[in-house]
Formats: structure tokens, sequence, C-alpha cells
């Protein structure tokens, strides 16, 4: 009989061992998505720059960096194809909304808002049973029925449109619209002395403290900073005062060395080819040094006062314990922003002076507005060429840090290829949730990215084949990007007018045209770049055909 009684009671125990497994194996972890807006690959300390970003510094010296992550040439096209695992030509924002030519719009794909072929990976984490939230920037259409609450987010504090003054006056960033704040789908305002980096993340810990059961969470933490107009709380003004008197030119060569001895670049990376509209440091008078100087201090003093509230929402993920069940994902939206106030649609130098305090000692302040400057975008670029707007390297290329569970790798750098509809895939995976096959009307949609979280888990080293190219089009300029080669087609001044060939292994910087040694290649990756086109429904902006070459 005590044979028996010891027998049932090891199989009693052997079983409760393995219900209590089964349970913590699947556990899903919460998942913190933190995007920043117009930021360069070279800012932040772990991918080689000056700027004090301990926080970011952390994440990454536990987690991994991905070098070869891509994303879109500007905000709402990068932030479509996040939301939904596909290509932004088919996900509605083909060309961005306050862009659209009389040829694109109505078109599919160029709806100017997040469309209904495509379905939000916010709908399906919520109905995988995560609590969804999202806070700050939302670029993915304005009208009530565009609102992130209609598109999977249970709670959300939004600005609509794609940027505004970071204070409390609410002031447009450029003519001829307002700024709209929603939040869980009503209009709202923001409150008395409302910073937008330290208000977005006081929103998501809100909602997280706010949630009840042990349910995982979803948090979309997506800061307008370092967006223009360049804005900071007084205590950060001054942070960086004298340190950019070295000028941008120096500025790359600085970081470039340390890139290489952090290894995100190869060690034969050369610079890429600097704006000739643009004027080198030497050449610019000493008060047009002190002002451009002024605008990298604010800049820099901008991308730190966002890791100071990332290193607050890390905080309080750790107080609560929730830290250690937290998957935490990093990136930038695009490149660094080259444009000045007075390029945006609809306004001119005129506007700009007309309704801003742009006196010296203003800048950064209340009623500025003022942006980096394409010389220090190019120094944010570090190496490569361009940048926001641009489907050359500085526009598309975007530091991508990602730290915590299911990661199996501890202060790792990747070089795999990677691309922000790679986000979507992975998130459902690690949610145990599925992309249905056909939206509501029967229509099939598939999704274009691929899983990362066999790279996270070190499964494998890549996620694409060698067959498997990444494509882009911009303003009708285009791009193609296979493991070894880019090919490129930038209009005049920018570019030649024809398709250039880089060798991405050697030269990420583009520093070198192949095309004339490697005719075949570039033809090669030309067809592609059609291919893909016709595939994801690229509209030209005037109504012609696209060239041939």
């Amino acid at each position: 009989m005590s044979k028996i009684n010891t027998t049932l009671l090891l199989c009693l125990l052997w079983f409760t061992f393995g219900v209590v497994n089964a349970v913590e194996q699947q556990k899903r972890a919460n998942i913190l998505l933190i995007v920043v807006d117009d930021m360069g690959y070279s800012d932040i300390g772990a991918f080689g720059g000056e700027i004090v970003t301990p926080a970011i510094d952390a994440l990454a010296a536990t987690g991994i960096k991905m070098t070869n992550f891509y994303v879109g040439p500007t905000c709402s096209p990068t932030r479509s194809m996040l939301m939904s695992g596909n290509d932004n030509h088919v996900a509605g924002l083909g060309n961005m909304n306050e862009a659209l030519t009389p040829n694109q719009a109505g078109q599919p794909g160029y709806e100017g808002h997040l469309n209904d072929r495509v379905v939000s990976v916010a709908s399906l984490l919520r109905q995988a049973g995560y609590h969804t939230y999202m806070a700050g920037k939302w670029h993915l259409g304005e009208k009530p029925h565009h609102d992130p609450s209609k598109r999977g987010f249970e709670k959300s504090f939004t600005l609509l449109e794609g940027g505004a003054s970071h204070f409390d006056d609410e002031w447009m960033m450029y003519a001829n619209y307002t700024p709209t704040y929603r939040e869980n789908g009503i209009r709202t305002h923001v409150p008395r002395g409302f910073y937008s980096s330290e208000f977005y993340t006081d929103k998501t810990i809100q909602y997280i403290s706010e949630q009840t059961d042990d349910a995982p969470f979803f948090a979309y933490l997506s800061f307008t900073a370092v967006h223009d107009p360049l804005h900071l709380p007084d205590d950060w003004l001054n942070r960086y005062t004298g340190k950019y008197s070295m000028g941008y030119n120096a500025l790359r060569e600085e970081r470039l060395a340390r890139m290489k001895k952090l290894g995100i670049v190869p060690a034969g990376t050369k610079l890429g080819p600097w704006l000739p509209m643009v004027p080198k440091w030497d050449d610019l008078s000493a008060e047009q040094k002190q002002l451009e100087a002024r605008r990298m201090e604010l800049y820099a003093a901008m991308v730190s006062n966002i890791d100071f509230h990332i290193g607050r929402l890390v905080a309080y993920l750790k107080e609560t314990g929730k830290l250690d069940d937290t998957l935490i994902i990093f990136f930038s939206d695009n490149g660094a922003n080259g444009a000045d106030m007075h390029m945006y649609p609809g306004t001119d130098e005129a506007w700009v002076e007309r309704n801003s305090d742009n006196r010296f000692p203003n800048w950064g302040r209340r009623g500025s507005r003022i942006a980096q400057g394409a010389g220090w975008a190019q120094a944010s670029s570090t190496p490569f060429r361009l940048f926001k707007a641009f489907i050359a390297e500085g526009g598309i290329r975007s530091p991508l840090i990602a730290s915590g569970p299911p990661l199996a790798r501890s202060g790792k750098t990747l070089h795999a290829i990677a691309h922000v509809m790679d986000i979507a895939p992975t998130l459902l995976e690690i949610a145990a949730a599925t992309y249905p096959t056909a939206n509501e009307s029967g229509v099939p949609i598939p999704q274009r990215g691929k899983s990362l979280l066999p790279l996270l888990t070190a499964q494998a080293d890549s996620t694409r084949g060698a067959d498997d190219f990444l494509a882009w089009e911009f303003f009708d300029w285009r791009a193609v990007r296979t493991a070894k080669w880019k090919a490129t087609w930038i209009a005049e001044p920018f570019g030649t007018g024809d398709w250039q060939l880089f060798d991405m292994m050697l030269d990420p910087g583009e520093s070198m045209n192949l095309s004339d040694q490697f005719p075949d290649v570039t033809q090669e990756l030309a067809q592609k770049w059609h291919r893909y086109a016709e595939d994801v429904g690229v509209v030209p902006s005037q109504a012609t055909n696209w060239p041939d070459n």
C-alpha cells in the first residue's frame, strides 16, 4: 500500500511539475517598442556617437545591435510598414499624405493613411490577449476612423500629424494645419507644462501601471523628438554648449573612427560623398559657425533628453518587476533630417520669420523654429550618403537595439539584413499570434516582412536567402539591396539620374559607383526593382512611364 501511495505521490508531483513547466513555457513576453523621430544612425553612443545616451547604451550592452536594419526614407511610410508588416505602397503610404500628387491620390496604396488592405499588429496582439498601449506620434491618418483606437490600441494618447511644437502651445510645425491630439479616440489638448518626450513617457508608464491583471502588454512609445523644431526644457538648453565648435566635417571623421572600433562598419569604410551645395565648415564665417554649432548643441541635448526618459521607463519596469519579462526594441523611423523649417509644404522663409521667435537667445525655447540643418544631418548619418527623404543609406538605415526575452544573445552586434517590415511578424511570433491570410473582403494580404525571432534567439544568422532582396521608392527615386549589392536611382542634383551600383560589404558609405565595372549586376538589380514596383503597385508622381534604365 505504501508503495502504491509513493507511486501516486511521485506521479502527482511529476504531473504538477509538468503543468507548471508548461505554463512557464507558455508565458509570453511583454513588448516595449520605442521609436524615435528623425534621429541619425551614428548619434547614440552604442553606434559611435559622442552624445551621452547611457540608458540606450545599457540596452545595447545587455541585448543586441543590428547594423543593417532598414526603414523608409520618411516618417509615415516607415510607420505604415511597422504597423502592418507590409510594404508602404501596399499599406496606404506609397507617398506621404502631405506630398501626394494628383497622379497618385486615390490610387490603391496611396490613401494617405493606414488602409484596410492590411491589419494592424496592435489589433492582432490585442486579439491574442495582449493589452495594447500607445503614446506619441501616429501619422497614419487623421480622421476618427483612422485613429489608433480603431487600429487595435486599447489606450492611446497621440499626435495625429507628423510634428508640432514640443511644448504646450500646440504650435504647428509648418503652415496650414492645426496639430491634433486625441486620447482613446477623443479630441483633447496637451496639459500645461507639457514637454513631448517627458509626457509621452509618463503616459506609457501610466497605462502600464493601470493594468490590473497579469496579461502581457504591448506598449508603443513613439517619440516626436528629435523631429524639428528643436525644443528643450530650460534646464536642458545648455548641456552641450561649446561641444560642437569643431564643426560637422570633423565630427564625421571622429564618429567614423569610433564606429570602426566598435565594429559597426567595416574597417575600410569611407565617408559618403558630401553634398556639394552644403558649405564645408572651414568655409563658414565665425558668425555662421556660432549659429551652426548651436543647432547641434540643441539637437544633441534632445537626444540625451530622450535617453533620460527611456531610463525613467526602464527604471519603472525594473522597480515593478516587469523588466525581466519585457522585450524592448529601439530604433529611429528614418535618417536625420537635413531640411530646414522653411522647406515644408506651403511654407517659406517669410512664413517662418513671421510666425516664429528665432532671435538667437530664444533658440530651443517656446516659439522658436530651428532645425538641425543639412551639415549636421550628414554628420548624424555618418558614414552614409545623404539623410532623411533619400533612399541613400543615410535616409533608410537605422540603428536597432533589442534587449530582453526571448533574446539568446547578449552584447552582440549582428550584421544580418533586416527591415522595419520584419518587426510585426517578429512580435506576432513572440505572442503566438498569426496574421490572417485575407482581409474581411477576402483579399489576400500576405506580410512581406520576415520574423527576426531566429536571429534574436541565435537559431540563425540570417532570415533572408541568397535570392532575397529589399527595395524602395520615394519621390520616384529608387533603390534595391541584396546581401552584397545596392543599386540606386536618384535624380540630379542629389544623384546622377541613372542607376548607380555600390558594394555594401565594403562601401556602406556609397562612395564608389561600380555600375560601369559591373553593368550586368546593375541591370539585374534594376530589373528586380521594376519587378518590385509592379508587385507592390508603385505609382509614379507624374503620369509617365518609368524610364527604361
